[in-house]
């Protein structure tokens, strides 16, 4: 049988109301009656009912994870935020309830919120007003928010090629509204800018995310550019430039230079493998568990808007 708060008082002569004290706020006990009511808690292996505890304190342990409708869940970057998140939570203490629609049905203490618009990221910062929000990725940045430096991506990416003695560079960019894309575009842009390059006459184009589009794309572009490299903003992209490259007999990286950007294991799947601006969504995941977890226990905002650095991958798709 389960030791109860009744059982503690009973062995310890005190009110049950002293045993609580004990448990939800030991600082306002005398310290002789706060040894002796935990020395029978020791003892008598008491453990405290969670569930009755968090209905006391009008709290749940439980972080909603909002995945907007936009975001694949099954996708590998979603998988790796998901297992960031959860990890750390865990380590913490907290739960996490995945909610794709109808958050509005949610009770939780906190909410980290991914691949929102910013029409949706309104709706979601409303009805979740009296609790801690984290936004990750495709942040109008209004609110808390962490987010993956696509822009850096883009830059880096740009000036690995320029620091090999590729020249004319041409970009593939994804065809979307959100802002990482944008974003990863105006690394590129402004890393040719900076190194004094010209962008090549006919060497942008945007796509939408997948093979056959950076196939094409690259097709395009290399019959009626003049281009030594192309920085493409994903690595499904990247793969159909690759194959592109095969089709029309260009070597790669002697006359082609290709970079992605991911870095979620599809970069792999060709030979040579691509070079790719990796995204570190799993520490990203950590780091928004950590920072939803300190709101909820020291009320610190402090670090709610920054950005995760990427990583670059250099493979065998540039020299």
């Amino acid at each position: 049988m389960a030791i109860t708060i009744k059982d503690i008082a009973k062995a310890t002569g005190v009110s049950t109301m002293t045993v609580s004290r004990f448990l939800n706020e030991p600082e306002k006990l005398k310290p002789s009656t706060y040894e002796k009511v935990k020395k029978a808690v020791d003892e008598m292996g008491y453990e405290p009912n969670q569930v009755a505890r968090l209905l006391q304190t009008n709290k749940t342990n439980i972080i909603c994870v909002y995945i907007a409708n936009g975001i694949d869940p099954l996708h590998p970057f979603t998988l790796r935020a998901i297992s960031g998140i959860g990890e750390k939570l865990g380590l913490e203490g907290y739960s996490m309830q995945i909610c794709r629609h109808d958050y509005k049905k949610v009770k939780c203490d906190g909410v980290i919120a991914m691949g929102m618009t910013e029409r949706e990221e309104d709706e979601v910062m409303k009805w979740f007003k009296d609790k801690p929000v984290i936004v990750f990725g495709n942040s109008s940045y209004k609110n808390n928010w962490i987010d993956i430096d696509n822009y850096k991506g883009g830059y880096m990416a740009t000036e690995h090629l320029l620091k090999r003695g590729y020249k004319k560079i041409a970009n593939i960019g994804i065809r979307s509204e959100e802002k990482y894309t944008q974003d990863r575009l105006n690394g590129y842009m402004d890393c040719m800018r900076d190194c004094h390059m010209d962008i090549p006459q006919s060497g942008i184009m945007r796509v939408c995310n997948n093979e056959d589009d950076g196939y094409l794309a690259a097709s395009r572009i290399l019959k009626n550019a003049d281009v030594d490299a192309i920085v493409c903003a994903s690595d499904a992209l990247a793969l159909g430039v690759m194959r592109c490259a095969v089709k029309m007999e260009i070597n790669v990286p002697n006359e082609l230079g290709v970079t992605g950007f991911d870095g979620l294991g599809y970069e792999k799947l060709v030979t040579p493998h691509i070079t790719t601006v990796e995204q570190p969504v799993y520490a990203s995941g950590i780091a928004l568990a950590e920072c939803i977890v300190n709101i909820l226990r020291n009320n610190d905002y402090s670090e709610t808007e920054k950005f995760i650095k990427p990583i670059l991958n250099i493979n065998g798709s540039t020299k």
